[in-house]
């Protein structure tokens, strides 16, 4: 006769499993970050560098979902040069499983203001966002996503 034994986490690899995705939700949304000064630098290479083979992705104000070929075009209309926008993360949830990431959060970028004076009016824009990252290899990569402005 067989007889099944139990293994119980111990608190220690309890802890220890926590510690680790604690670690790898901080490595996920540095991503989410990079991601987004990245693109307000205009640094497309940069972005690019982030994005997956295989992405797909449906952004705010696009007929369809688009592709990485597409996306680097749409990144260079949205922000054909560098700007002085500062960009925040308003975290709303993230899961991870296996090597799966989903974030969702909230984007708000500031941007100074259009006139020619120092200190105009500033635009804001602010969208909600949903990535997917795919760890392969060692390395994060974003896979997907799909953002609505509010």
């Amino acid at each position: 006769m067989l007889v099944a034994m139990l293994a119980w986490p111990s608190p220690a690899s309890a802890a220890g499993d926590t510690q680790r995705r604690n670690r790898l939700e901080e490595e996920i949304w540095s991503l989410e970050h990079s991601y987004f000064s990245r693109l307000y630098r205009a640094d497309h290479a940069g972005v690019l560098a982030l994005v997956h083979a295989r992405f797909l992705a449906w952004p705010a104000g696009v007929p369809q979902p688009i592709g990485k070929d597409e996306s680097a075009q749409f990144m260079r209309q949205l922000v054909p040069a560098p700007t002085s926008c500062n960009v925040a993360i308003e975290r709303g949830g993230i899961r991870l499983l296996g090597n799966v990431a989903l974030t969702e959060y909230t984007l708000r970028v500031d941007c100074p203001g259009p006139g020619p004076s120092p200190g105009g009016a500033a635009v804001s824009r602010t969208s909600r966002i949903t990535h997917t990252w795919l760890r392969e290899g060692g390395r994060w990569q974003l896979l997907g996503g799909m953002s609505r402005d509010d």
